[in-house]
């Protein structure tokens, strides 16, 4: 077998373990899940589980670092055809409209219980922390670049603004994790894409 397709199979490997993990971690909890429910999910054995991850705390971060350097790279790549810093976020508030309740619901019990058990441990804080800050710099940038075209407010603090505009989607998000209407979330989304908005545009 050739390196290139070697190097393929593991990655697809390393994909389908993941999955498992991924459906056992929401179906029962961050905590709750053990390497034995995801080797029988999965059907494989335990070594060749450990020969790709030695722990779940490794599975977590390596989804949680799959998704956000893929979002990144996604918008960054789609944001060089929006000229416009204010377009851009408008952009990204489409992007949270489109996404169900359902999928919020999917994901954010589980990221929520690892955040709290990895802030009592230094090292998994620091890896959270990395991660948080590549959404924070995306933000960041935008707010900067904004600044400088005359779009936003020249004194308006580009951190601050960007830990605004996720603390408005994350807090919102949880608000809505245990229960209420999509419809209901959508229009607290758009009055709230309003108020941003109204705080940062250069009017």
């Amino acid at each position: 077998m050739s390196p290139k397709v070697s190097n393929a199979y593991k990655e697809e490997k390393r994909a389908v373990i993941l999955e498992g993990a991924l459906h056992c971690f929401t179906e029962k909890g961050y905590q709750a899940t053990t390497i034995d429910d995801i080797v029988r999910h999965l059907g494989m054995s335990k070594g060749l589980i450990y020969n790709y991850f030695s722990s779940k705390e490794e599975m977590y971060i390596q989804m949680a670092d799959t998704r956000m350097n893929g979002m990144v790279e996604t918008l960054t790549e789609q944001f060089q055809e929006i000229p416009s810093a204010a377009d851009k976020l408008r952009h990204l508030f489409a992007k949270f409209y489109r996404q169900s309740l359902d999928e919020l619901r999917k994901w954010l019990p589980f990221q929520m219980e690892f955040t709290i058990y990895a802030g009592r441990q230094p090292e998994l804080t620091n890896l959270l922390s990395v991660q948080m800050s590549k959404a924070l710099s995306l933000i960041q940038g935008i707010i900067e670049e904004g600044k400088r075209s005359g779009e936003f407010k020249p004194d308006l603090d580009a951190r601050s603004a960007a830990e605004l505009f996720w603390s408005v989607r994350d807090g919102l998000a949880v608000h809505f994790m245990l229960g209420g209407e999509e419809t209901e979330y959508k229009s607290i989304l758009n009055d709230m894409e309003t108020m941003v908005f109204r705080y940062i545009l250069n009017q």
